[in-house]
């Protein structure tokens, strides 16, 4: 929408792209053909792909990151074990996959939303599961709720075309953990209002073309952190408190301003 800018996508959501298409190629093989040698080969042929993208390619300059040095085999290194980690968490060989990435659409309350599944299966019932694969850390569980919600979001897309699913499941294939989330209606329903409110707010901002900011953390990976008042204000304040990383790009953007 008008008054956000698209920058470079992060290092980490390469990472899980990659990796997502990774365990895409591997969970569409026939069962009995989902092993960790059969990766070996999807993960050759997601890298031919996923290395000719521009968001790789526009990462690479954004942060001056170095492809095929040390830093690219690392990052190679770090995919690999997180497809690595599926087969710790599951036996691949006995899902029984109905859908990977799975374009969904469907409107919510007041709401257009639209999403890709990473994996739709039947359990041992028969019933319908939602599985996502997530390559970064296990939250707390205060802080769940993002999580829990994208896939509560997915239950009722799913029950718009005719079905419930009966839950959901959190695949950290990195940490080697599943989380499970329950697809209660109530829940649900309480999902569907607060995505409601979240598009009502949208609508609102690209009508007035003011979007509020909201700095954190992640200011110091932002490529726009300098046309942002507050995203500036936040860098500088953390570069100063010893709380941003000297491996975020807005660093040298954060450095004291000296006096002449």
């Amino acid at each position: 929408m008008a008054g956000r800018p698209q920058g470079p996508a992060g290092e980490a959501a390469l990472l899980g792209t990659f990796v997502h298409l990774t365990l895409e190629l591997l969970m569409q093989r026939p069962a009995n053909d989902r092993t960790l040698d059969a990766a070996k080969v999807d993960a050759r042929t997601a890298w031919d792909e996923f290395s000719a993208s521009a968001d790789w390619w526009e990462w690479c300059a954004f942060a001056d990151f170095d492809p095929d040095g040390p830093e690219g085999r690392e990052f190679r290194w770090r995919a690999w074990q997180s497809v690595c980690g599926l087969f710790r968490i599951e036996d691949p060989t006995q899902i029984e996959v109905v859908a990977t990435e799975q374009f969904m659409s469907a409107k919510l309350g007041d709401a257009p939303v639209r999403g890709i599944v990473d994996r739709l299966e039947r359990d041992s019932d028969g019933l319908l599961v939602v599985s996502d694969y997530k390559t970064g850390k296990v939250p707390d569980a205060r802080f769940r709720g993002s999580k829990d919600r994208q896939l509560r979001l997915y239950a009722a897309m799913l029950a718009e075309h005719g079905e419930l699913p009966v839950r959901g499941r959190l695949l950290f294939t990195s940490h080697h953990t599943q989380l499970l989330v329950s697809f209660d209606p109530v829940e649900v329903d309480e999902c569907v209002r607060v995505v409601s409110e979240a598009w009502s707010d949208i609508v609102d901002a690209h009508g007035s073309g003011l979007w509020p900011a909201e700095p954190g953390p992640l200011c110091g990976w932002c490529p726009f952190v300098e046309e942002c008042d507050a995203g500036l204000a936040e860098v500088q304040d953390r570069r100063a408190s010893g709380r941003l990383k000297r491996s975020a790009p807005a660093w040298d953007v954060a450095a004291p301003v000296e006096l002449l």
